[in-house]
C-alpha cells in the first residue's frame, strides 16, 4: 500500500502539477479518558489520544483525497499501541471526455447493495441525460485498515467487485440496479478436537473465505407532499431474499406528516461463516410516526414499531417534543427479553453569536431483562459546550457521569480541537 499511495502522488503531480491547485483539510485532535474495573478489583486509567488528518489537493479535475487516524493511549498500556489507520487514499480524476469519473487507490464504497472500502479502481460514466453507470473491484482492506497490507498476496481470497445502474428517465423518480460479490479471507486458529482415537489434538480451524454476493433494485419517488421508496435486495448464494422494504411519508396538513415503513431482514450472515450452523430466523419490522406542530417553535413527535419473529413479538412506543434548542421524549420498549422505561432531556443554545454553544442532557431509564426480575434504573448526566473562537478553530468539551447498580459511578470526560484550512497552493499560480 506504500508503494500505491507514492504512484498516486508521483501520478498526481505529473498530470496535474502545472495547474493552479488547492489545497483543503482539517485536522482533529481529541482525547477521551474513563477509569474501567477489572474483575480482580483493580482499575486502570485511560486517556485515548487520537490525531485525525484530512487532506484534499488538487483542482476540479484532478485530485489527491486523503483521511487518516492516529491513535496511542496516555494513561495505562494497552496492547497494539500506537495504531495507525489509513481510512483512504484515493486519485480522482473528474469529467474524462464530459462523461467519466475514475477513483483510483483505497476509498469507500456507497453504491446501493455495496458497502466497504477497497484498494482498487471505480468508474463512474454517464452515457446519456438520465443514465448513470458505476462499476469498480479492488482488493479489501484489512478491518484494521493499516498499511501493512500485502495486496498481491491476499487478493486472490481477498478481493470485492460489483456495480451499479441509476436512472433518472421518470419524472421526480430515482431507479437504481445494483449488484455486490465480496469475498474475504479468514484468520486460521488452532483449536482442541477429539480424534479417531477419541483423543483432543491440536487442529487447524480453516473455514476459507467468507463469501457475499448480493442484487438489488431500489425505487424512490417524490412528488409535492408525498415520498415513497422501495428496496429488494437478493442473496445469490443462498437463492433466497434477504431484504425487503417499503416506506412512505405524506404531508397530510401544513402542520401534519405521517410516515410509515415495513422491512423484512435476513441474518447478514457470509457464505461458509460459522454461524451459517446456527439457528437463526428472519424479522420483520413496521413503523408508523406522526408529526404535528403545534406551534412554529414546538413540534410534537410520536413512533410506534413492532418487530415480529416467528414466535415472539417487540413493541416500542416513543413520544415526545422538540424544537430548535431543546427536546424531550420517552420510549416505551416491551420485548420477551424485558422491559424498559426510558427518558431524555437535551438543550442548546448559542450565545455570542454562535461562537460560544453549551449543552447539558439527562436520561433515566428503568428496566429488566426478563419479567421474573426486579427492575433496575440508570441515571446519566451530559454537559459540555463548543467554542468558535475564530472560524477555523473549533473546541469541543463534555463531561458524561452515569450511576447504576453495577456501575456506581462512572465518569467520563472527551475533547476536542478541530482545525480547518483552505488555501490556493499552486505551482502555476
Amino acid at each position: 500500500m506504500k508503494h500505491a499511495i507514492r504512484l498516486l502522488l508521483l501520478t498526481f503531480v505529473l498530470t496535474a502539477g502545472l495547474q493552479a491547485q488547492t489545497l483543503n483539510g482539517r485536522f482533529v485532535t481529541s482525547a477521551y479518558g474513563w477509569e474501567r474495573q477489572l474483575n480482580n478489583g483493580e482499575s486502570t486509567t485511560h486517556m485515548r489520544a487520537y490525531e485525525n488528518v484530512q487532506l484534499n489537493f488538487g483542482n476540479k479535475d484532478i485530485s489527491f483525497h486523503t483521511y487518516m487516524q492516529g491513535s496511542t493511549d496516555l494513561g495505562d498500556e494497552v496492547e497494539g499501541d500506537p495504531r495507525f489507520r489509513l481510512f483512504n487514499a484515493y486519485l480522482r480524476v473528474r469529467n474524462i471526455a464530459d462523461m467519466a469519473d475514475v477513483k483510483i487507490g483505497r476509498h469507500s464504497l456507497f453504491a446501493g447493495v455495496s458497502y466497504g472500502t477497497i484498494d482498487g479502481a471505480t468508474v463512474r460514466v454517464r452515457p446519456s441525460d438520465g443514465v448513470e453507470v458505476l462499476a469498480y473491484a479492488g482488493g479489501l482492506t484489512r478491518p484494521g485498515q493499516d498499511l501493512e497490507y500485502y495486496f498481491f498476496d491476499h487478493v486472490e481470497n481477498n478481493w470485492q467487485l460489483g456495480g451499479q445502474v441509476l436512472l433518472y428517465l421518470i419524472e421526480n423518480t430515482k431507479i437504481g440496479l445494483s449488484y455486490m460479490n465480496r469475498h474475504r479471507e479468514t484468520t486460521p486458529f488452532m483449536s482442541w478436537r477429539p480424534s479417531e482415537q477419541m483423543e483432543l489434538e491440536p487442529v487447524l480451524i480453516d473455514y476459507g473465505t467468507r463469501a457475499n454476493q448480493y442484487g438489488s433494485i431500489n425505487i424512490a419517488h417524490s412528488n409535492g407532499n408525498l415520498w415513497l421508496y422501495g428496496r429488494f435486495d437478493y442473496d445469490f448464494n443462498f437463492e433466497k431474499a434477504s431484504r425487503a422494504e417499503i416506506a412512505a411519508s405524506y404531508q397530510l396538513m401544513h402542520n401534519l406528516g405521517v410516515s410509515v415503513n415495513f422491512a423484512h431482514r435476513e441474518p447478514v450472515l457470509a457464505y461458509n461463516s460459522y454461524f451459517r450452523l446456527l439457528e437463526f430466523e428472519a424479522n420483520q419490522e413496521a413503523v408508523l410516526g406522526i408529526d404535528y406542530e403545534i406551534h412554529p417553535r414546538l413540534t410534537l413527535l410520536g413512533r410506534f414499531s413492532t418487530v415480529m419473529y416467528d414466535d415472539e413479538n417487540a413493541f416500542r412506543v416513543a413520544l415526545g417534543a422538540a424544537n430548535k434548542y431543546a427536546s424531550i421524549m420517552y420510549t416505551k420498549d416491551v420485548s420477551f427479553d424485558g422491559d424498559l422505561d426510558g427518558f431524555n432531556l437535551h438543550f442548546t443554545y448559542p450565545l455570542f453569536k454562535g461562537m460560544l454553544v453549551p449543552h447539558v442532557g439527562a436520561v433515566y431509564s428503568s428496566y429488566a431483562l426478563a419479567d421474573d426480575l426486579d427492575k433496575t434504573s440508570t441515571w446519566v448526566g451530559v454537559a459540555g459546550a463548543t467554542v468558535r473562537p475564530v472560524k477555523t478553530v473549533s473546541i469541543d468539551i463534555q463531561g458524561q457521569y452515569m450511576t447504576n447498580k453495577i456501575y456506581q459511578k462512572d465518569m467520563r470526560a472527551f475533547a476536542r480541537v478541530n482545525y480547518w484550512f483552505s488555501n490556493p497552493f499552486g505551482l502555476g499560480r
